[in-house]
């Protein structure tokens, strides 16, 4: 009797030293959460002076997940519904998304099915019509689907269903370069759904091939690796593995300070397991710590979570409050942004028409100047060419009237012989008067060579285009076609060139055979007009 009451007593203090060992340390963790809590808040309310809605987006985020490592969902709860207003701009369709997973994930925890039901077909209502990047949308698409999977294992137990959205999850995974960690997390959640179909070799074959990729120390994902192997072993009756498994998941948890809903349900699971192989002390140890657990999260007792616990719907009216409101301001800003586009529009088109008139009169200004130039430039060329024909006409006229000087001297020298000779002179004269005849007798034909050549020089191209155009010309036809250009008479030819006028008619007949003119042409003016 004594020892019993002394191991009774000895009991008692272990378990009063034991709580308040306890009780210090939740005070030393409270205080290091109030201190950190704090630090975030501080942080939300910094970025909201700056009116910085990104960086507002992220605190919130942050501090939203420190509540949730906590357990303290309640706040978790009202740091969420903050930020719906945030994210309803395309621009942070991301941001939002997530919001959304958050929020289905607390209504899980808080077994709010329908709600979560609900918001789950509004998650996938947003990424199929908003999301438009393929890469993120399977990213989207495998995390909900993995949530899609939870609920219809919680809320409808259609495993059948569940194992069909949890392949799709890992589908879509595999369809994007994500951590591989995130999509381990949907191949354990259909090793869970396996487990709860009762087909263990297929729940194996994931969750020991996972065993082998995560080999110990612990890492993050053996939080529900471990649970699900534990389950696995519970499945094959296998308590030892099933215990081993549930502790190490607990280890991880309470390692990475993550989902301690998970660690409510896998203490009661240690309970159970402890307690069928007989081990009623540490089965009462694990039943205290979830029933603690229990009372700390879910308790409606609690003040930080007993608004939660209800699900109260007050978020959900001031979010459709905001969003009418949110509606009236965009339509109002949509009023004004049209009127600014019109304005904007209206703008636009004055001054692309002043552009395009401005382009126009340039343009046709560019024109006419060039226009003016050309004619400038022409009449500057029309001005030289016919100052060109000026001189060459002025010369020819110079060799004209040279020619018909040498004429006028031959055909004088010619009378005057012919009075000499007429002439009946005896003694001394004589010698005189055939001195005279003698003199009369000197050969013009060097100056008609000379009158020739000063001819060609001066109309140059007149020959050179002749003889291009009419190759069978000789040069005496070539001689006869510069005496007509220069309007000598056919007596006048005849005379230059020692033949009569008949033979002169002849070679003009000759000329137009040669250079094939029609008889309506008249050979003259054919001559003096070509160049």
């Amino acid at each position: 009797m004594t020892n019993k009451l002394l191991k009774n007593i000895l009991h008692i203090s272990f378990f009063i030293i034991s709580f308040s060992l306890y009780s210090n340390n939740i005070q030393i963790d409270s205080t290091k959460a109030f201190s950190e809590e704090k630090k975030l808040q501080t942080s939300v309310t910094s970025f909201e002076k700056k009116n910085d809605t990104l960086q507002i987006i992220n605190a919130r985020f942050k501090l939203i997940q420190f509540y949730t490592k906590k357990g303290f969902y309640s706040k978790s709860y009202d740091e969420l519904w903050k930020l719906f207003p945030l994210v309803e701009t395309p621009k942070y369709l991301t941001q939002k998304i997530e919001t959304l997973n958050i929020l289905i994930s607390l209504y899980m925890v808080f077994e709010q099915h329908e709600k979560a039901k609900e918001t789950y077909l509004k998650a996938i209502d947003v990424i199929e019509k908003q999301s438009n990047e393929q890469q993120n949308k399977n990213k989207f698409l495998g995390r909900i689907y993995n949530l899609g999977a939870w609920i219809e294992i919680k809320s409808t137990f259609n495993f059948e269903k569940a194992e069909e959205l949890a392949l799709k999850s890992i589908e879509y995974y595999k369809k994007c370069d994500i951590d591989e960690a995130t999509f381990h997390y949907s191949e354990i959640q259909l090793a869970h759904i396996y487990i709860k179909k009762n087909e263990p070799n297929k729940a194996k074959k994931i969750l020991f091939k996972l065993k082998n990729i995560y080999p110990l120390p612990l890492k993050r994902p053996h939080t529900l690796l471990f649970q699900r192997l534990g389950q696995y072993a519970e499945l094959k009756k296998d308590r030892d593995s099933a215990i081993y498994y549930y502790s190490k998941s607990i280890a991880a948890i309470e390692k990475f300070e993550n989902q301690p809903d998970k660690k409510l349900q896998i203490s009661k699971k240690l309970s159970e397991n402890y307690e069928k192989i007989g081990n009623y002390k540490l089965a009462h140890k694990y039943l205290l710590l979830a029933t603690d657990l229990n009372d700390q999260i879910f308790s409606s007792h609690k003040s930080q979570n007993k608004e939660l616990f209800e699900i109260k719907n007050k978020y959900e009216i001031e979010l459709k409050e905001n969003n009418e409101k949110l509606k009236s301001q965009q339509l109002k800003l949509l009023e004004s942004e049209k009127e600014f586009w019109i304005l904007k529009l209206f703008s636009l088109f004055i001054v692309l028409s002043c552009l395009f008139g401005f382009v126009f009169f340039y343009f046709k200004r560019k024109s006419k100047m060039k226009l003016l130039n050309q004619q400038s430039l022409n009449e500057k060329q029309q001005l030289e060419i016919q100052k060109q024909d000026e001189i060459l006409e002025l010369k020819n006229k110079e060799l004209l009237t040279s020619a018909l000087q040498l004429l006028e001297r031959d055909t004088l020298q010619e009378d005057l012989k012919k009075q000499l000779n007429k002439l009946s002179v005896k003694g001394e004269n004589t010698n005189i008067v055939k001195e005279i005849k003698n003199s009369l007798n000197i050969s013009t034909k060097g100056k008609w060579n000379e009158f020739q050549s000063h001819f060609t020089a001066v109309n140059d191209s007149f020959y050179s285009t002749l003889k291009s155009n009419y190759p069978l010309l000789t040069p005496t036809d070539l001689k006869m076609c510069a005496f007509i250009k220069l309007g000598f008479s056919s007596k006048d030819m005849a005379q230059i060139m020692g033949i009569s006028v008949e033979g002169i008619n002849t070679s003009r007949s000759r000329l137009r055979k040669k250079m094939n003119l029609p008889r309506k042409t008249i050979l003259s003016e054919f001559l003096q007009n070509f160049s």
